[in-house]
């Protein structure tokens, strides 16, 4: 095998991690912030609108790593290997290493983030503005780490 197949190689094991620990960082959030909206609605129904709000917002922000995972994924998978150098061959399997590794917080903490905002809504429907401030506020900063290993991965893909 010349080096171009193992690029290849390096390239979509890299991009397995990448998506699947991608996915596995966005589903926990999701599914957690899920789970307190329905808690919420079940115990204050009259504050649905505001917990389908928070609900969605929150499992959006929690989504975006597993985006971040999907489009390194797909970089890794269509590059061009007939021109690879052995030094690529590492760093393909490393951006995928890093992006899959790099979503896992950000998606779980963002769920948990939301549903944490969800059971505070159903205690207490009138901080439902207040707690998307909040929420989002928390978020973005948490969101940081995932944009971090999205700029490292695509350095390692493209500069390397």
């Amino acid at each position: 095998m010349d080096i171009s197949h193992w690029a290849e190689l390096a390239a979509f094991l890299g991009a397995g991690i990448s998506m699947g620990f991608g996915a596995i960082g966005s589903g926990i959030g999701e599914g957690y912030t899920a789970e307190k909206a329905c808690e919420g609605i079940g115990r204050q129904p009259s504050a649905a609108g505001d917990l389908l709000r928070i609900m969605l917002v929150g499992q959006a922000m929690a989504e975006t790593t597993g985006i971040f995972s999907l489009i390194v994924t797909l970089l890794l998978i269509f590059q061009n290997f007939s021109q690879a150098s052995f030094i690529q061959i590492p760093a393909y399997f490393s951006a995928g290493l890093c992006m899959g590794a790099g979503a896992l917080g950000p998606g779980i903490g963002n769920g948990l983030t939301a549903g944490k905002a969800c059971e505070a809504i159903a205690r207490n429907p009138e901080t439902a503005p207040l707690m998307m401030r909040i929420m989002l506020i928390g978020q973005a900063v948490s969101q940081s780490t995932g944009i971090y290993s999205l700029v490292v991965s695509l350095l390692l893909i493209f500069v390397v």
